[in-house]
């Protein structure tokens, strides 16, 4: 069980998503203090998408964030020179950021784990859909070779749509869009909705 309050790592353009793994490079003074802090207990934090991109120079310690985001574990900690360090995360789980805690040099929120069902059965006509919009995708964008080395991974349902969403040319909102899903059902329903756009996109652009 994760808990209650975890530290807060706003990112302006990554969504991490469950079963998944994200290097970070930590420099800035406050995320230094984050990593000490999460190093030295449960070696958890969250990690949510910035609701709109700092300014220059500003780290978002007041920036907006999205309420949905996702838990993640410390897997690996290398420390480099002046406090900074080189962290592997894994994601663990969906949250809800309830509220933010004041009281630390960094970002922390209260949290509630969100259910993700990957027990609803996949149709198999819903999977053979879910598959044509993906080499649909992958043939417009020249990628067939790197979704079959994807593909040939040894996963479960669920921790390949998830790999799927972090791998493939999403922007920020469409994967905090899929994020969101409740289940694994939705989760697919999404990605088609957003590879079938990507492609009728990019047929408008070459007319």
């Amino acid at each position: 069980m994760l808990p209650a309050i975890l530290p807060l790592f706003p990112l302006p353009r990554v969504v991490l998503f469950p079963q998944t793994f994200l290097p970070l490079h930590v420099f800035e003074p406050r995320y230094q203090d984050l990593t000490v802090e999460v190093l030295n207990s449960h070696r958890h934090l969250v990690l949510a998408l910035m609701r709109e991109t700092p300014e220059p120079g500003d780290v978002g310690e007041t920036v907006p964030v999205f309420e949905i985001a996702c838990a993640a574990e410390v897997v690996r900690a290398e420390p480099l020179t002046s406090g900074r360090w080189n962290l592997l995360v894994q994601g663990k789980a969906i949250v809800r950021v309830v509220e933010e805690v004041p009281g630390r040099t960094f970002r922390q929120a209260r949290i509630e784990e969100l259910p993700f069902d990957s027990s609803i059965l996949w149709p198999g006509p819903h999977r053979r859909r879910f598959t044509e919009s993906l080499h649909a995708y992958a043939a417009s964008e020249g990628i067939e070779s790197q979704l079959k080395e994807l593909l040939e991974l040894p996963l479960e349902d669920s921790g390949r749509l998830n790999t799927l969403a972090m791998a493939l040319d999403f922007e920020p909102t469409e994967r905090q869009f899929l994020l969101e899903s409740k289940d694994l059902v939705t989760l697919a329903d999404r990605m088609i909705q957003l590879l079938d756009f990507a492609v009728g996109g990019r047929s408008i652009r070459e007319l």
